[in-house]
């Protein structure tokens, strides 16, 4: 008796050490890799006309992202299917731009990014027809300042880097040349500062954003060595960085501006870009990448920065992007399909681990009346 006694009570222990064992390893078996958390927070923010995010340039950046992977299908256990439905939202985002020069009101920004993504889906020289092509580029040309650059509208009377860096953009995705470039970096190379930076016009003090902008120009329209002084504008981009080990949440990253206690992953891409344009040695790959990484929000899937006053991170298309762009500036993208062994709470998981007790204690059941028959 007591023999049967110790031979059920070693058994009960080995059962209840399976069950354990089972439980621990169901969140291994679930977790996810880094790209499809990215993935999945992209279809989460996902609204119903198929746009992504809250921000104009939202959907350029996801559609991006999911292009990459060739995500626009992904299959979810117990789950209806995330897509793109590519023809619909194809004819979604022509008909917005359509839409822009049948009522005369052509906002740049938002027509690089509708642009950037249809182009991504397909080559616009088959998706845009012939006669909005032709409108696209008479705007543009209108908005050229006498003076070099470019104006927000074809009514503006001056010109602004920001609208310079669009307008040559969008003449680069519709294959159309961008005439006089002389003229138009001699203005980009005026908007210099003392402090090395670049403002949005003659009168304006640097910005890390104008900064970029007026390099990633200079460059295209010429060569980065025309930068009226290409040491200061390195130093410039490098004065933001935090080189502070003991500085655990910002060693790596970039400040966006002297009085800001965080850095933040936007700064963080333009300076990266910047100094990756005049000299690349001068980057911080590994320290960068793991701020990058660091970023990630597991909550939610997605990367966003530090909230100021609290350790929370609020995730966003946009930084998610900047996330991704930045890796991928350090060829490192390969670091977002590692397997995370922690997983947040899912209603998959709610299912399967008392399953799996249920059925243990089903089979334990069985197993002792069967003993006794």
């Amino acid at each position: 008796m007591y023999l049967l006694k110790s031979k059920h009570r070693n058994l009960s222990l080995g059962l209840i050490l399976i069950i354990t064992l089972l439980c621990s390893f169901t969140p291994v078996a679930l977790a996810k890799t880094r790209q499809n958390y990215l993935i999945d927070f992209l279809y989460d923010n996902q609204s119903s006309d198929g746009i992504f995010g809250i921000a104009y340039q939202d959907t350029a950046y996801a559609i991006e992202i999911i292009d990459y992977y060739n995500a626009y299908l992904v299959e979810v256990l117990f789950e209806e299917a995330k897509s793109v439905d590519i023809p619909t939202f194809k004819a979604f985002l022509i008909d917005q731009i359509q839409t822009m020069f049948n009522v005369e009101e052509i906002d740049l920004y938002e027509l690089l990014y509708y642009l950037d993504a249809l182009n991504r889906m397909e080559s616009l020289e088959t998706s845009l027809d012939t006669s909005l092509h032709n409108n696209i580029y008479r705007y543009l040309n209108e908005t050229i300042q006498i003076g070099g650059g470019f104006g927000l509208t074809n009514t503006s009377t001056t010109a602004n880097m920001v609208s310079t860096f669009f307008v040559y953009n969008i003449y680069a995705i519709i294959e159309e040349p961008v005439v006089n470039q002389t003229v138009h970096k001699t203005w980009v190379l005026s908007c210099n500062n003392t402090d090395g930076g670049y403002g949005g016009n003659q009168s304006l003090s640097s910005t890390i954003v104008t900064t970029y902008f007026a390099v990633y120009l200079v460059n295209a329209l010429g060569d980065v060595n025309d930068l009226v002084n290409k040491t200061k504008t390195l130093e410039y981009f490098e004065s933001f960085y935090i080189d502070d080990p003991d500085n655990t949440g910002n060693f790596g990253g970039y400040l966006p501006d002297f009085l800001a206690d965080n850095t933040l992953l936007i700064s963080t891409f333009y300076c990266v870009n910047g100094i990756e344009l005049i000299d690349e040695s001068e980057l911080n790959g590994v320290s960068t990448v793991n701020w990058v990484l660091n970023h990630q929000n597991f909550r939610d899937g997605g990367f966003g920065d530090r909230v100021e006053g609290n350790d929370q991170r609020l995730s966003s298309v946009s930084a998610s992007f900047y996330a991704f762009k930045l890796l991928e500036t350090f060829n490192s993208l390969e670091v977002l399909t590692e397997d995370i062994f922690s997983v947040e709470f899912s209603y998959l998981m709610l299912i399967i681990i008392p399953s799996i007790i249920g059925v243990i204690i089903v089979i334990i059941y069985l197993f002792i009346r069967r003993r006794r028959i």
